[in-house]
């Protein structure tokens, strides 16, 4: 038989695809420079920034009602850590299409959604790891937020966090050349990171930064955490990060399912 039709006649193999599970989540807790980087990033993030300009800054008015400027950035701090995880996804698929691991994966039975999900697991683990360190500084700042705020908070960043596993499974089949591969990264993280409003108020900022927030998914993910965050979540807010993860996480299957399991990846 072919080799690039094996994921065509493939059945579903569960005890690889918790296999797969298992050594991602092994590799993660072994990389120490990359766990400690997921622990300290959020720390130096809030200390640095969000604790300097909440002293000038002060409150904000958000729908009408006033924040502390910290816990406004704390949550788009937490939400550009999520979106951050997408690197990740894209390093460990970038190593399995590199050294053939894709095509035996394909072959021993892993149907392209799961091949996702189970790629995914690092990713959902350094979101999982920042968030206690998040929660630890929302109590050693004492600042306002619920367990169960919190915990709505980070649920709905972690359905938003497979939308960027997608749209990084998207970039990692398409682009076959590490250094394009890494331009491309960077080119696109820090001007989704910074055009949504994570530190600034979106009605205060110019407008051509208004409009870049507005094509921007993460604006519309941040504002559903901030929502869940100080109590004012909708179901329709709620319902749209939803929506854009199962699409983002359809497109991304059906891109693994189309792409060659052999591949001459140039460096």
């Amino acid at each position: 038989m072919n080799p690039l039709l094996f994921k065509y006649y493939a059945a579903l193999n569960i005890p690889a695809i918790l296999s797969i599970t298992y050594m991602e989540a092994k590799i993660f807790f072994q990389t120490r420079p990359m766990l400690i980087s997921q622990l300290l990033t959020p720390l130096l993030y809030f200390i640095f920034i969000v604790a300097a300009l909440s002293e000038t800054i002060g409150n904000i008015t958000m729908n009408g009602v006033l924040i502390p400027y910290n816990e406004y950035a704390l949550v788009g701090i937490l939400t550009m850590s999520m979106m951050g995880q997408m690197s990740r996804v894209i390093y460990r698929m970038t190593v399995d299409r590199r050294y053939g691991f894709f095509a035996l994966k394909m072959q021993a039975g892993i149907k392209p959604f799961f091949y996702i999900l189970s790629m995914s697991t690092g990713a959902v683990l350094g979101y999982a790891t920042q968030a206690v360190v998040f929660y630890l500084i929302i109590l050693a700042f004492r600042l306002h937020f619920t367990l169960f705020s919190f915990i709505c908070m980070w649920g709905i960043g972690l359905i938003s966090l497979f939308f960027w596993i997608s749209l990084g499974t998207v970039i990692t089949m398409f682009i076959k050349t590490y250094q394009m591969r890494d331009m491309v990264l960077t080119l696109l993280i820090m001007p989704l990171s910074f055009s949504a409003p994570s530190f600034y108020v979106l009605h205060d900022a110019p407008y051509f930064i208004q409009v870049l927030a507005l094509i921007n998914p993460l604006t519309y993910q941040l504002s559903a955490m901030r929502a869940a965050a100080f109590g004012t979540v909708s179901e329709v807010s709620a319902m749209y990060v939803l929506l854009f993860s199962l699409a983002g996480l359809l497109l991304a299957a059906r891109v693994v399912r189309n792409t060659d399991l052999l591949t001459n990846e140039l460096t």
